[in-house]
């Protein structure tokens, strides 16, 4: 696993709030050889989007609410596969079935439960959760997106 960012418990991402140069609930893992993790955190709630502007705009000329679900974002790697990106969203959460940007589809809800035997915090509420990468085959890149050192390649070449 790369890492992982969630909201806070009032809904705002890091970025959101007054000194954004303050990292929180942002996190780097890496997985053990056998690709388990493990790491406690809060448990996500869901938060309404900014509808100032444009988007606003958008939102409310198609007669959605804004809200998005509880969710946590993960960035997951490893050599030789392809990066995935992706989140995970708690199933209890009431705007889970009308996610404003359409992002929470079966596959990524969960929902934690109670004694876990493989967690190592058996005693609090976890969720399992297994993620599956793609191997990155004939000479693509494992990044998602935008390969910063294909980038700077190309740029040199052209020149």
């Amino acid at each position: 696993m790369r890492s992982s960012r969630q909201p806070d418990e009032n809904g705002f991402y890091d970025l959101q709030k007054q000194d954004p140069s303050q990292m929180e609930l942002r996190g780097r893992f890496f997985s053990d050889d056998e690709g388990r993790y493990f790491f406690r955190t809060i448990k996500p709630r869901g938060y309404k989007i900014p509808m100032d502007g444009p988007v606003g705009d958008m939102v409310r000329a198609q007669g959605r609410h804004g809200w998005r679900p509880a969710h946590i974002h993960f960035l997951v790697g490893a050599a030789g596969y392809r990066e995935a990106i992706t989140a995970l969203y708690m199933a209890d959460d009431e705007h889970i079935d009308s996610d404003t940007v359409f992002g929470a589809n079966e596959s990524l809800i969960t929902e934690p439960k109670q004694g876990d035997p493989g967690s190592p915090f058996s005693a609090l509420p976890s969720i399992h959760f297994n993620f599956r990468l793609a191997e990155a085959v004939g000479g693509q890149s494992d990044r998602v997106g935008a390969d910063p050192s294909q980038i700077v390649k190309k740029t040199a070449e052209a020149h």
